[in-house]
């Protein structure tokens, strides 16, 4: 069976320090033949310069199309436009300060081509620093391939798939078969997942494909930046759940087309509405517990909204209380200590 076609959605924005690798390890890849779709978004440095560069030197087969030069759009909205300009079965993320692996497009192609009811695949990562240093060898610590799709019993809007966007690559039906992806702020890669959970299945693969690099400046909340006082810090540390609470007008309005289109039977949709409004309930409090500027009145109602819509049993919504109260309680160095320099991210 062949291969399906893939088109590389490369997204930059003032990353005139690293674009010239992350460009040069797409037109490196080992598939015979790709189309890379190059959306800079007003870079207001030498980024879209070196692009420019890079492109007039190339004299491989890929296809390129480098978007015309736009005000700036965020994320969402070049991300959108790169997906119009693309022709290919799977879209393939990649940023203007990552690196791919050589076999990364080649990998992905041949997962989508064997696992046909598949609309996500998520690969693993090295973390790496500006210079190029690992930080984590590995991002993700299982192995092989995790499969996640709708359960109707959990409580997890994303079903378990912990998903990382840098390096997410989609079918094309997962843009193609929905209106353009709503709203200015936040990600692309939490309504893509929504979006590949009601046509399918997600997949979290252990193989390395990309070198994901933190460098202080991520759009994503993946960097850490040097020198924050606690208050930045607690603001840095904000920016995650508040990056869920935004998406949720979109996710509501990608199942309520999924439903009208007849892609989602209505006993998943309205399960997959009340996880959203879950979700970002959660979201609300923990964003409200975690920012330095944060009053105790906000919280409350977010709190009462959280225990209104929640459908989740009474022991876990008081332990979920009791851990994001407690954090808020916490001096505010102390919390910028506890949820920016021991957390995750």
């Amino acid at each position: 069976m062949s291969l399906p076609s893939v088109s590389v959605i490369f997204l930059s924005y003032n990353q005139q320090a690293y674009v010239r690798e992350a460009l040069r390890s797409i037109l490196a890849q080992d598939l015979s033949e790709f189309e890379v779709v190059i959306g800079d978004d007003a870079s207001r440095d030498d980024t879209r310069r070196i692009i420019e560069e890079e492109i007039a030197a190339y004299r491989g087969r890929a296809r390129i199309v480098l978007l015309q030069p736009a005000a700036n759009l965020g994320i969402i909205r070049n991300f959108n436009r790169c997906v119009a300009a693309s022709t290919g079965d799977i879209l393939v993320a990649a940023a203007g300060d990552d690196v791919s692996h050589p076999h990364r497009l080649r990998r992905v192609a041949e997962f989508f081509r064997d696992h046909p009811g598949c609309y996500a695949h998520y690969s693993n990562a090295r973390v790496v620093d500006a210079s190029g240093a690992v930080l984590r060898p590995t991002w993700y610590h299982h192995s092989g391939v995790i499969f996640g799709e709708f359960d109707p019993t959990s409580f997890h809007l994303y079903q378990g798939v912990q998903f990382c966007g840098a390096t997410a690559s989609y079918r094309a039906e997962v843009h193609r078969r929905f209106p353009p992806m709503y709203g200015v702020v936040g990600g692309e890669d939490g309504p893509s997942i929504i979006r590949s959970l009601l046509l399918g299945s997600a997949a979290v693969d252990s193989e390395i494909l990309l070198d994901w690099r933190w460098h202080g400046a991520n759009v994503s909340h993946g960097g850490k930046p040097k020198g924050l006082d606690w208050r930045a810090k607690l603001r840095r540390s904000a920016a995650w759940p508040a990056g869920q609470k935004v998406h949720r007008r979109g996710y509501l309005s990608d199942i309520a087309f999924a439903l009208k289109e007849g892609l989602v039977a209505p006993e998943k949709a309205a399960r997959l509405r009340q996880l959203t409004d879950d979700l970002h309930a959660q979201a609300s409090v923990k964003f409200h517990c975690t920012h330095p500027n944060a009053r105790w009145k906000a919280i409350g109602g977010s709190v009462r909204r959280f225990w209104q819509v929640s459908p989740r049993g009474f022991a876990w919504k008081v332990r979920f209380l009791a851990k994001a109260l407690a954090k808020k309680a916490l001096p505010g160095p102390l919390r910028a200590v506890v949820l920016f320099d021991f957390s995750k991210f």
